[in-house]
């Protein structure tokens, strides 16, 4: 949680509003102005998926 936390705070310091936070085999959808977490996904589903609607990338 805290390194999801730190990536989110990286992203609202670049004024980001929505932004996805890749925390070891895990991603994130995060809206960065409400601090929820949108979407979760683990490795074996990101090849599937395409990210839209967000305007930055976070490496946690």
């Amino acid at each position: 949680m805290q390194r999801l936390e730190g990536g989110v705070s990286k992203a609202a310091e670049k004024g980001s509003r929505d932004s996805v936070v890749f925390v070891d085999n895990t991603a994130f959808v995060v809206s960065v102005k409400n601090n929820t977490v949108i979407t979760a996904m683990d490795r074996s589903h990101l090849r599937e998926h395409v990210f839209t609607n967000i305007d930055s990338a976070v490496i946690a």
